[in-house]
């Protein structure tokens, strides 16, 4: 059940030929690769970066921001992977408008596809990462070995056992389940291993769960496959750009998938990877940051009313109705508060350091309230606005009211001081705000009174306000 010399990663290829036991799944038998040659899986709740061994060297459950269980990717331990065993050539395809990711290997031997998502749209407390090895063109052997090492690698699998061919097991707080490799067998380093056969132009299916709840029955892989694509064929609209309109939905499939049932969209899958080598700027960007996801419903206004513009608009509005002038540059996927940066003893990517959590929750950002009005006046031009709408712009227009003196972090968070370009932000939002406001008298006068967001007639400060 071994992979051959010839195509083994490096570092496992020399344990082997020193007699070592064998390597922990993870970091240890896949190095690190350029960003590029990794596809992102992502449903909503979590998301996962595949390599080009097949490797899954990246995934947090079951939230963005949950400790990683595969965890290759900053050099800590846990992964699942899905190989051939000949010499290869590798590539890959995202099926259209979706998320959905072939990885296609060309052996001495044929063609090797593997098909793989996470259960789309996600459940907020159970991944399930479905995965079809496809043999395309001759029979497929591939290698597959789960490890999942939560709590970044600090749990091993625990109480692991098989049932009519289904695995079962603990890892920390997490429960799991993996089907369809119910011959695999466990190695001194924990891992489950199993080299298969699939017959050519046939198929087998696996499909792992990671849950911090008791696991509701299994089902089918051919019931999860279909609800997926159902669903990635529900939510992605046809764009209608005049050009390139199939990456115009391949881009709004990612931002899809990075967007939470709380309508937050995460700035990124992953943490800690360098914007400059050795330069310290490596952070945890698992959050949704007001700004960035403003910026996104701005965009997708731009191009019409789509679900998109509404969860930005929901999300916002219930941080502003909730926190007012107190509005906080980021928060959790679920609207909670960004934790407090940490640095965690792993190697990191190569040229940065690990860190989760992220120093942005100890800032105030003025131009948030800005960018909050810019989002909220432009799903007004496409009617999207409710009365909680209408009082969050209130709210946005009382922060900029009492803030706008303050020294704030500014759009670089580089360090507290009155940047033009926040006020110059909450202006321009203000003016915005102003152009939707309904006339009174007007069927809709009502939210504007109930927003505040009306000048005081008399008053200097609201004749300053009417100016903007």
């Amino acid at each position: 059940m071994s992979t051959p010399e010839a195509h083994l990663p490096r570092r496992e290829h020399e344990m082997r030929q020193h007699g070592s036991v064998a390597p922990d799944l993870g970091a240890a038998m896949f190095a690190p690769q350029v960003l590029r040659e990794y596809a992102l899986l992502a449903d909503g709740e979590r998301g996962a970066l595949v390599g080009s061994q097949g490797e899954c060297a990246w995934m947090c459950a079951p939230h963005w921001d949950s400790p990683a269980v595969f965890a290759a990717l900053i050099g800590g331990p846990g992964g699942y992977a899905v190989t051939p065993t000949a010499r290869f050539v590798w590539g890959g395809y995202y099926e259209d408008g979706t998320l959905i990711w072939h990885s296609r290997w060309v052996t001495d031997d044929g063609i090797v596809e593997c098909r793989e998502a996470l259960a789309f749209p996600g459940d907020p407390h159970r991944a399930v990462l479905l995965r079809r090895v496809l043999a395309v063109e001759g029979d497929a052997r591939v290698r597959i070995a789960l490890d999942v090492r939560t709590g970044f690698g600090r749990y091993q699998m625990s109480d692991v056992k098989c049932d009519d061919g289904v695995w079962s097991a603990r890892s920390g707080p997490l429960r799991l389940r993996w089907a369809g490799a119910p011959g695999a067998e466990r190695t001194d380093a924990g891992t489950l291993e199993q080299t298969i056969t699939v017959p050519a132009g046939s198929s087998h299916d696996l499909v792992l769960e990671v849950s911090e709840q008791k696991l509701p029955g299994l089902a089918s892989a051919e019931m999860l496959w279909g609800e997926t694509e159902h669903a990635w064929s529900a939510v992605v609209p046809d764009i209608g750009a005049p050009a390139a309109p199939a990456d115009a939905r391949h881009a709004y499939a990612v931002l899809r998938g990075l967007t939470s049932a709380s309508g937050g969209m995460v700035a990124a899958a992953t943490m800690s990877l360098p914007e400059r080598a050795e330069q310290g700027r490596n952070y945890d960007y698992r959050y949704v940051w007001i700004r960035d996801q403003c910026y996104t419903g701005q965009a997708i206004a731009a191009s019409g009313p789509h679900p998109l513009l509404d969860d930005a608009v929901r999300f916002v509005a219930d941080r502003l109705l909730e926190d007012g002038p107190d509005l906080r540059p980021a928060y959790t996927a679920s609207g909670g508060r960004v934790p407090s940066e940490e640095a965690l003893t792993l190697p990191g990517y190569p040229g940065g350091a690990v860190k989760t959590g992220n120093w942005v929750n100890g800032q105030f950002q003025l131009d948030a309230f800005g960018e909050s009005l810019l989002l909220l006046s432009a799903a007004g031009r496409q009617e999207r606005l409710e009365t909680r709408h209408w009082r969050a712009i209130g709210q946005a227009a009382q922060g900029i009211e009492r803030r706008w003196t303050e020294p704030d972090a500014g759009v670089w968070e580089l360090h507290d001081g009155h940047w033009a370009h926040s006020r110059l932000i909450c202006a321009a939002g203000l003016r915005g705000a102003a152009g939707i406001a309904p006339r009174r008298g007007s069927r809709r006068g009502g939210d504007r009174a109930a927003a505040g967001i009306a000048p005081r007639r008399g008053s200097r400060r609201g004749g300053d306000r009417a100016a903007v």
